[in-house]
């Protein structure tokens, strides 16, 4: 549900702040004061190409806010909080910002947070459907109108659309091993001497998990061997040769012995340096021995250099590290037993994949006889609905015809109408009348009402092309219809707006030469002149028709 909607330096607005009853909410004004900018306005929080003409005049950019309410466990709350939104967090409140400026940068921000056009169109298009009257979304598109018919259906027919949905997700897949492995037994031959080879030559090297690291430690040692060496020896002698670290300190401790007994500062001097002529010792015979145990291997080193070279080529071949070489090889090694056992392998893979059409088949002829079933009652209520609409010779039809297998079973559905007696039944994307296509989609949307996921429609001028009583039926529908979920209606007709919750009026505004668009929320008293207004004609005439026709409506 909008309950806010804040548009700034938006065409010709400044700045502007709507809040909407959670019912049934009308915007009216004369023509050209800028209906058609909110509606505008608000395409943008659905996804809708922001354009740099709809910043107003000596602007830098324009924005545009709308603050939702969502009901708990909406479908959307799933995939909000997918994306890392938490609704309770935000005592389910969505706010939805979209921001263009004149250097083409668009921003879409969700819950103060900037989220991609594609993502922020997602979210939106689940809150808001707007209804023109040549912009009927999914009633004009007949691919859509599968969706409609199934979702008339009650919780254990989603439940058999899920399972058919699921069944054919896992034929396809088990039908895709299969067409793969078929595709391997082509060519069995030749892919088993090359997976044959690969193997031979990783089992070759004899690889171990953590030998390149081993063998680059002990080359970096063979390639520095020389200044090794001289180190080693170099360093012995400094500790331990003649006039060395340990004849000096060892010097230096017979010293502070002599003096220990004067203070006994110098007695643990001496202990210390004790301690430090003890590692002295230690370092330098392990000096020693590394100096006489060390040799320069060329041989070694020749042959450490080749097989870093031979492990080098595998890693290019086969993966980064030997990890993955001996990865690759497992699964060549899964892949040639599965050539070699492809017969059997085959065979059975046939057979799961037969097991899984014919559970696909099984649900969705299942779900085939009860989508004819809720066909045929959404015939009788359209027709019903269509009746009360003033088109009593109408005739709708569900045409189901069987379709190739699909995710949602082996059904194409399209609805047929015919309007006029003695016509044939034909596409109802093909209806050419403005005025029945608005007030068949409106029945629809009676029908649907109770069971559409969206929370806000929006209706632009539905009543074009009616008139007379007919347009009372459909301000009747309209009133219906928010008792589900919340209407905006932008609307040329006093019958449809008498009948609002809540009534908006909006004007253009010229002043020092600079024209402005504004909204207006009415009281009652507003609301008699406005509807006055908008029945034209005697004042005093126009006005008491206006009283008689909001008092009609409060009895609603």
């Amino acid at each position: 549900m909008l309950i806010q909607l804040s548009i700034k330096d938006f065409a010709l607005i400044d700045n502007l702040n709507m809040e909407f009853d959670g019912k049934f909410n009308v915007l009216t004004g004369e023509t050209g004061a800028g209906k058609s900018i909110i509606i505008d306005a608000v395409s943008l929080l659905l996804g809708a190409r922001g354009q740099s003409d709809f910043i107003r005049v000596t602007k830098e950019k324009a924005i545009v806010e709308g603050t939702f309410l969502i009901p708990k466990k909406h479908p959307l709350e799933k995939k909000l909080k997918e994306y890392g939104f938490d609704l309770e967090i935000d005592d389910h409140l969505l706010i939805l910002t979209r921001e263009i400026s004149l250097t083409g940068k668009n921003i879409c921000r969700v819950n103060n947070r900037i989220v991609t056009l594609s993502v922020f169109k997602e979210i939106g298009s689940q809150l808001i459907d707007i209804y023109g009257q040549h912009d009927f979304q999914s009633l004009s598109q007949s691919e859509n109108h599968i969706f409609l018919l199934d979702s008339m259906g009650n919780e254990s027919f989603q439940n058999l659309l899920n399972t058919v949905k699921e069944n054919y997700n896992l034929w396809q897949y088990n039908k895709k091993q299969l067409d793969k492995l078929l595709k391997q037994v082509e060519d069995k031959s030749q892919r088993l001497d090359l997976l044959k080879f690969q193997v031979a030559e990783i089992n070759n090297l004899n690889l171990k998990e953590n030998e390149y690291e081993d063998i680059q430690s002990e080359l970096t040692i063979l390639n520095n061997w020389e200044k090794i060496y001289s180190i080693v020896n170099e360093g012995y002698e400094l500790l331990y040769g003649n006039n060395s670290a340990y004849d000096k300190i060892s010097q230096v401790i017979d010293k502070l012995k002599e003096i220990s007994l004067l203070d006994n500062l110098f007695a643990e001097m001496a202990d210390n340096l004790q301690t430090a002529v003890y590692h002295i010792e230690d370092s330098a015979r392990a000096l020693k021995d590394y100096g006489e145990n060390f040799s320069f291997d060329n041989e070694r080193k020749e042959y450490l250099q080749e097989r870093k070279f031979a492990i080098d080529k595998l890693k290019r071949k086969y993966g980064g590290t030997i990890k993955e070489i001996l990865d690759f090889k497992n699964k060549t090694k899964k892949e040639i037993q599965e050539l070699e056992n492809c017969e059997f392998i085959i065979e059975k893979l046939e057979n799961t994949v037969k097991e899984s059409e014919n559970n696909y088949l099984k649900s969705a002829r299942e779900l085939s006889n009860l989508r004819k079933k809720l066909a045929a009652e959404l015939e009788e209520k359209i027709i019903k609905q269509l009746n009360e609409l003033a088109m009593p010779h109408t005739k709708f039809h569900v045409q189901i015809e069987p379709v190739v297998n699909s995710l949602r079973g082996i059904d194409k559905v399209e609805f047929l109408i015919s309007p006029n007696p003695g016509e044939p039944l034909k596409p109802l994307a093909k209806i050419a009348s403005g005025g029945e296509m608005s007030r068949i989609m409106l029945a629809f949307k009676v029908i649907l009402a109770n069971s559409d996921q969206l929370t806000t429609l929006i209706f632009d001028e539905i009543d074009s092309g009616i008139g007379g009583h007919v347009v009372n039926k459909v301000a009747e529908k309209l009133f219906y219809v928010s008792n589900f979920n919340q209407v905006l209606c932008v609307t040329h007709s006093p019958n449809i707006a008498s009948f609002a919750h809540q009534h908006y009026k909006i004007s253009k505004i010229v002043k020092e030469n600079k024209t402005t668009t504004q909204v207006a929320k009415l009281n009652e008293q507003e609301r008699i002149y406005e509807l006055a207004r908008m029945l034209g004609g005697n004042e005093e005439i126009t006005y008491n028709h206006a009283l008689e026709m909001r008092k009609k409506a409060k009895n609603k």
